[in-house]
């Protein structure tokens, strides 16, 4: 039974990916395309598809922080920043271009 606390640094991650989804749908709305081959794929096969593969491809990778957390804590919570500071600059960045 797990008895941790979620960590800060895996919520910054999941928040990030969140906003990045809900841009996205939003964006999608107002006629913009899908950039990420993969994505693009995914959306053509329908919008429970492509939510569903964004949330699939999150949640494995913070699946495997969550194990490595308990094998290497202070590795795992430094790679779990790093990935969200990473996604929230590219996000950022995105977000950027489009104006």
């Amino acid at each position: 039974m797990l008895h941790s606390r979620v960590q800060l640094s895996t919520l910054v991650l999941a928040t990030v990916a969140i906003f990045d989804l809900a841009t996205t749908i939003l964006l999608l709305g107002r006629g913009f395309s899908e950039g990420n081959p993969i994505f693009r794929w995914l959306l053509a096969l329908g919008p429970w598809a492509f939510v569903f593969g964004k949330a699939a491809l999150l949640a494995g990778p913070i699946l495997l922080l969550e194990y490595a957390r308990t094998k290497k804590p202070a590795l795992a919570e430094s790679a779990t920043w790093v990935a969200a500071l990473l996604y929230l600059f590219l996000y950022i960045s995105h977000i950027l271009r489009l104006w």
